[in-house]
């Protein structure tokens, strides 16, 4: 199989490559795996620089309409250039394009095939929704700085968005720019159909969006927990476990079950 792979938010596509090493040594090696970079410079996330001398990139630095459809241009042009691809894997912001990507997808063309067959979503993000703007379900999807927590309520006039990398704002917010909300399965009916698997640990402060993610599909979720933060262990017990489960789901994608 073949796999579009997007890193995470200050990272790029070298660093997720070393991410994922251990894990790939345990996959068929007959699967081709093609890594994008993002296209916007920002800050190294923490640690990354000392495997990576950058650039440190991102997909979006602020989550406005604009930035999210620069980024899913990049992953249509990849796509109709590199592709096809049976599946997607994505780290954290990476882990939130591919959702975000793949939800839009199922809104818009509700009666096309999807563009992947299976998703892997590693330590990811919540998903923004292109369309928040336009909805008449409005509602509010907030992310607690202390401990990242995700609520859900109804939106109102006073309702701001603090600035925080937690939020998905690595850059300020312009006069205008209209932030876009995080999509919430209490809320919404869209969900991602195909197989996927969850990767998460429980010590990581994105854990409580990586677990709503889950709750936005609805085909087989396979989650696999670590115990450490936002990263991915290289023990052998634990890539040992995540290689099964990829080629558990590869077989369901396979095979529709």
């Amino acid at each position: 199989m073949k796999f579009l792979c997007l890193h995470g938010m200050g990272a790029n596509s070298d660093v997720y490559e070393i991410q994922m090493a251990s894990i790939r040594a345990k996959l068929d090696s007959a699967h081709e795996f093609f890594f994008v970079d993002g296209p916007i410079e920002c800050d190294p996330a923490e640690g990354v620089d000392r495997v990576s001398s950058g650039p440190f990139l991102c997909y979006y630095d602020k989550p406005v309409q604009e930035r999210l459809q620069r980024a899913f241009d990049l992953l249509d042009d990849v796509i109709r250039e590199d592709g096809p691809f049976d599946g997607i894997f994505g780290f954290s912001q990476g882990g939130a394009l591919a959702a975000s990507f793949l939800l839009h997808h199922r809104e818009m063309h509700p009666h096309d095939p999807e563009p992947f067959q299976l998703a892997i979503f590693m330590g990811a993000t919540l998903p923004f929704d292109p369309q928040s703007q336009t909805r008449a379900n409005q509602y509010v999807t907030s992310i607690s700085p202390q401990n990242g927590a995700v609520s859900v309520r109804d939106w109102n006039s006073e309702d701001l968005v603090e600035p925080l990398p937690i939020n998905g704002l690595i850059a300020p917010p312009a006069p205008g720019d209209g932030i876009l909300r995080l999509y919430h399965p209490e809320r919404e009916a869209a969900r991602i159909t195909i197989p996927t698997v969850h990767i998460m640990g429980t010590q990581d402060p994105f854990y409580p969006q990586s677990v709503v993610l889950s709750q936005l599909c609805s085909g087989h979720v396979d989650v696999v927990e670590h115990q450490e933060g936002h990263i991915l262990p290289r023990n052998y017990s634990f890539t040992r476990q995540v290689a099964v489960s990829i080629e558990q789901c590869i077989q369901r994608a396979l095979f529709k079950c």
